[in-house]
């Protein structure tokens, strides 16, 4: 049984930062599960993804008197092992030569950074989605990831086609400014998904 399931992630952070094992423990339980599944999708090796994703809780708790409760630890988390996971194919890179490796397994490592941030970029943006006014969430939605035309959510949502429309406006420009303003690392792949 984990005695603190129903604590928060700031209180567990807050008590891992005094040296809390059993918070430690929590936060490593709710987080192990994605970890892996993300590290693995990259690494296509589960012992690789485990051995990531260990190093990183590692550093968690040799550096835990540096973390900040009032930031986002599960973006943290996934910030370093997608860090990791650059380092593991830089030092991969540096240690064979391209005639090592057969053709059919060569993969670029821009497009796995690509999908990393692809990946970042989906989540962060699903997350400010959720934040959205209700109804101009579900116009935003019914339009960028449904398909549906402005004249058909009117329809849909007894609604007039300009309320849609700048429903859309206002939930495109929110997100585009939000993402833009979190990190410039995703370049034209914004622009992609709004």
């Amino acid at each position: 049984m984990r005695p603190l399931i129903h604590q928060s992630e700031k209180e567990l952070v807050r008590s891992l930062r005094q040296g809390d094992m059993k918070a430690f423990d929590e936060l490593y339980h709710r987080f192990l599960p994605k970890l892996l599944g993300f590290a693995y999708k990259y690494l296509s090796d589960e012992m690789e993804a485990e051995e990531t994703v260990q190093v990183i809780f590692i550093k968690i708790w040799e550096g835990r008197k540096s973390l900040d409760e009032n930031k986002n630890f599960k973006a943290y988390l996934f910030q370093s092992v997608k860090n990791q996971l650059l380092n593991k194919l830089r030092n991969q890179k540096k240690n064979c030569t391209i005639e090592d490796i057969p053709e059919k397994y060569c993969v670029s490592t821009e497009n796995v950074f690509e999908k990393l941030t692809y990946k970042e970029l989906e989540d962060a943006a699903t997350e400010l989605i959720r934040n959205l006014p209700k109804t101009q969430q579900q116009v935003f939605v019914l339009n960028k990831i449904e398909g549906l035309s402005p004249d058909e959510i009117a329809s849909r949502m007894c609604l007039s086609r300009r309320t849609v429309e700048h429903h859309i406006y206002l939930a495109t420009k929110f997100l585009k400014g939000e993402l833009m303003h979190k990190t410039s690392l995703y370049g034209p792949l914004l622009f992609l998904f709004l």
